[in-house]
Parts: structure tokens; C-alpha cells; sequence
């Protein structure tokens, strides 16, 4: 009965774990999107931050520290890995994305992600990792930018060392680093 009165008064914050590409790569990135908000001055693109989305859940307060160690042990278990993007890409006429060209090494994490045995609500993970440029397009936008953005000869390569988890707290829009969990390749024993 206490559990059930200790989570009723619980704050439930929302997460999302992402891979923070490297500052030069996000530099790159952002020229991109300075091109593509030239077209529309005075109303920049709906895109965000330049980033590799893995999951989206919520944790109440008390789970907290459980769900980090999971996500820890599981960072630990990783191997660092080469990432490379390249070109440009859409989804629909709704999102034009730079896609990463090899997804194995992020698929294997998102699939390892999602079969923790942790307590977290209203979960999601990517099934399409990449890197959003524009989103939420209106069809009007999308055949204005795409004919000069389709043959961008973007490409770049990085290795991808730590995945970042963010934290938003209840009752508020922003978000914050709570943890860098840095990729080990360390032997985990139970």
C-alpha cells in the first residue's frame, strides 16, 4: 500500500536517449539547415537539434537510478563504432532527414534498449535512425526545398563512442543532459 500512495505522489519525467554526434559534424549539419531556412525567411523549419534519436520513455522518480544502471550496464557492453551519413533523404513529404548509411550497430543497441527489463512507461524506440534536417512539412515546403536539397553531397564519418540520456522534468518544456554513458566493450557479469 505505501508503494502505491510513494508513486501516486511521484513526479513522472519524460527521457530521450540519443547519440550526440561530434561538434564539427554538427557544425556541417547546421550549415544544411541554414540553406534550407533561407527559403523561408522569417520562419525557420521545424527540425531540432542535430542528434540520433534511440527511445523515448517515462520513469517516475523512484525508478530512476534503476532504469540509469540498466542503461549503464548496457553502454558498458558497447563497442564504439564508426557512423557514417551521407546524403539526403524523405520520409513522405513530411521530413527530409540525412540517413545513416550503416543502422546495424544502432539497430543492435535499440533492440538491446528495448529488451531491458526496466520499469518505464509510454516507451518508443526508432526503428529509423537518422538525423532530421526539416520536419512536420507542409506539402508546399517540401516541393519548394527538396529539388535543391535531393542532390546534396553531404557526407561525413565519426565514431560514436556514448549515447546521451536526457531528462525532462514534470511541468517543464526543456531538457538537460542527466548522463553520458560512455561505449566500453567491457564483459558485464550478473
Amino acid at each position: 500500500m505505501q508503494d502505491i500512495i510513494t508513486y501516486k505522489r511521484a513526479a513522472l519525467n519524460n527521457y530521450r536517449l540519443i547519440l550526440d554526434p561530434p561538434a564539427a559534424v554538427k557544425r556541417k549539419i547546421a550549415d544544411i539547415s541554414t540553406r534550407l531556412d533561407a527559403f523561408f525567411p522569417g520562419t525557420p523549419l521545424p527540425g531540432g537539434s542535430p542528434f540520433i534519436y534511440l527511445a523515448s520513455f517515462s520513469v517516475y522518480d523512484p525508478d530512476e537510478m534503476a532504469v540509469v544502471d540498466l542503461l549503464h550496464r548496457t553502454a558498458l557492453a558497447t563497442m564504439p563504432w564508426k557512423i557514417h551519413l551521407k546524403g539526403v533523404a524523405h520520409i513522405e513529404k513530411d521530413e527530409i532527414y540525412i540517413p545513416v548509411t550503416e543502422k546495424d550497430q544502432i539497430t543492435t543497441l535499440i533492440e538491446k534498449i528495448a529488451a531491458l527489463p526496466a520499469s518505464w512507461r509510454n516507451e518508443r524506440f526508432n526503428t529509423l535512425p537518422r538525423i532530421s534536417l526539416a520536419r512536420n512539412l507542409q506539402a508546399w515546403q517540401f516541393e519548394r526545398v527538396w529539388s535543391y536539397v535531393e542532390k546534396e553531397p553531404f557526407q561525413t564519418r565519426f565514431i560514436m563512442n556514448g549515447m546521451l540520456l536526457l531528462r525532462q522534468l514534470e511541468g517543464y518544456r526543456s531538457w538537460h543532459v542527466e548522463r553520458r554513458f560512455l561505449f566500453e566493450n567491457q564483459l558485464i557479469i550478473d
